[in-house]
């Protein structure tokens, strides 16, 4: 009986330990930031994706 519990806790540990970092390295996105901008009128933030050189350009209005 003492055997079968410490195997569950292992077996669940184990499965935790894997789930976490499956979890981890899955919405990994390495992003730089180029340029960011906070004005009274608003906010413009310009990033590079390290991986292929994509950049994304944000602009939020306040209003």
């Amino acid at each position: 009986m003492k055997n079968y519990i410490i195997n569950s806790c292992f077996l669940s540990l184990a499965l935790m330990l894997m789930s976490a970092t499956a979890f981890t390295l899955a919405g990994c996105e390495e992003k730089e930031k180029v340029l960011d901008i906070e004005t009274p009128n608003g906010e413009l933030e310009i990033e590079r994706d390290k991986s292929d050189g994509d950049i994304g350009v944000d602009l939020k209005k306040k209003e």
